[in-house]
Order: structure tokens, then C-alpha cells, then sequence
């Protein structure tokens, strides 16, 4: 994760009287009228809030697949629509496991919809794409484990 150190400017001076009237109720602060010493440099219940924009949450997808390739210089990859999976002109390799596995997690933003395919790569090309339609992964806010078997929705 990245981490920004925030100077003075992104602070912003809220006052717990903007939200509770002096006496515990709700008060609406643009029809408050406001006096000399309700002003925050010198209110003693002023609160400083970090003003940050909304974060986008990530998940990471694990892509799984069994595929036996014939050499060395082939391995399984996954291609997509959406710019993490390559926009369908680059691709995500797979790493090998045992057995004929191949798998990989990729971090893709919460609540996306998403169309890819596993494709069969050799020296760097794209030799096979799968013979099914386009799939279609719904990411939601935890994350997952995508096993599909080539060519088979």
C-alpha cells in the first residue's frame, strides 16, 4: 500500500457542534447562527479529519486451470478484458504447479465485472486460445479461487 504523509492543507477543522447542538440534539448547521467563539481555532472540541478520497478496494482472484503442455517453451496464461487480465492484447502467465496445474492470483478491484479466457502461450505467442465463449468472473469483496478446466464453461 502506498503511504502519503499529509501536510496541513488536506486537514479539515470539523466541530462536534456542526453535528450535536449544545444541549445532545441534531442541529442543522446551516441554520445554526454562529458566534465569536464558536470558531474553530478556538473551539476546544474542534476535530481534525484527514480529507482523503474514497479508496478502491482490490480482492486477489486466484486462476487455476490443468492443462499438460507439450515443452518447455510453452505455458498457460489468462487474457482479459479489463487491464489487469491485458485488455485482450497481453496476458497474466500462469505458474506451473504439479500435476499439470497451472495458477496464479492477480489483484482486481471489488465489484467488476470481467470477461477472459486462458490461452496456451509458446516462445512468448499466443499459440491456442480456449474453444468456449468468453468467461465472465463477478468479483465481489472477498477473495477467490477461480478452477475451470480448458474449455469447459
Amino acid at each position: 500500500a502506498e503511504r502519503r504523509d499529509l501536510d496541513h492543507e488536506e486537514w479539515e477543522v470539523v466541530s462536534e457542534q456542526l453535528v450535536e447542538g449544545k444541549d445532545g440534539s441534531m442541529e442543522d448547521s446551516d441554520s445554526k447562527e454562529w458566534e465569536a467563539g464558536d470558531c474553530c481555532d478556538g473551539d476546544s472540541k474542534a476535530k481534525r479529519v484527514a480529507a482523503v478520497p474514497p479508496m478502491f478496494q482490490n480482492i486477489h482472484v486466484a486462476f487455476r486451470v490443468h492443462y499438460i503442455t507439450h515443452s518447455d517453451t510453452q505455458l498457460i496464461g489468462v487474457t482479459g478484458d479489463h487491464e489487469c487480465l491485458g485488455q485482450w492484447h497481453s496476458y497474466v502467465p500462469l505458474k506451473c504447479d504439479k500435476d499439470g496445474f497451472w495458477s496464479e492470483s492477480i489483484s482486481l478491484p471489488a465489484d467488476t465485472r470481467v470477461e477472459w479466457k486462458f490461452i496456451l502461450v509458446e516462445n512468448g505467442k499466443v499459440r491456442r486460445w480456449e474453444e468456449c465463449g468468453n468467461r465472465t468472473l463477478v468479483t465481489e469483496h472477498e477473495d477467490q479461487i477461480v478452477h475451470q478446466w480448458w474449455g469447459y464453461n
